[in-house]
């Protein structure tokens, strides 16, 4: 007697039309997507500029910012309503001593501060260093003269080239 071996045959007809179905399916969409969707200049994505903002600190504090470059230093002097760039030489220059217009301006707002929280409570102004890729060796050039003065708090934040910052309309006379 011979025995017969029970053979279990499984197809892949459903899988095989499952996965056609879907392939055909997606196939059709994104041909229509190619259709419907406008092909203009105005969509073509552009590089954006970015723009950076100083979210998550309390309401009375306000930045000054300090951009620091490889070669020079950008800042708005709030009492003079006049924007200075500082290059590296000139910054050196006033470390040693020969007329340090930058020292003069971080501690008159470190009077600020205290004076403003003496009357009216909590606003604080504070000097911002906007530090970008080429520019940490200014930067820490600059957070050395800042550390000098005692009680004047301070904070970084790396940039990118394409960051923008807002204006600063604060207006002191």
């Amino acid at each position: 007697m011979r025995f017969k071996f029970q053979t279990t045959n499984v197809t892949l007809f459903p899988f095989l039309s499952v996965l056609l179905c879907t392939m055909g399916i997606l196939a059709f969409l994104s041909i229509s997507f190619l259709l419907v969707v406008p092909y203009h200049n105005d969509y073509i994505s552009k590089s954006k500029q970015i723009k950076f903002e100083w979210i998550g600190a309390p309401a009375y504090v306000k930045p000054i910012y300090f951009y620091c470059y490889k070669n020079r230093i950008e800042y708005y002097n709030l009492f003079e309503n006049r924007s200075y760039t500082l290059f590296l030489d000139g910054l050196l220059k006033q470390i040693e001593g020969e007329d340090p217009k930058i020292l003069k301006y971080l501690i008159q707002i470190l009077e600020l501060n205290i004076n403003t929280k003496i009357k009216f409570g909590k606003t604080e102004y504070y000097p911002l260093l906007l530090v970008y890729p080429e520019g940490i060796f200014t930067s820490e050039i600059l957070i050395a003269v800042i550390e000098k003065i005692k009680g004047l708090n301070f904070g970084m934040e790396p940039m990118l080239r394409e960051m923008g910052t807002p204006y600063q309309e604060l207006n002191f006379k």
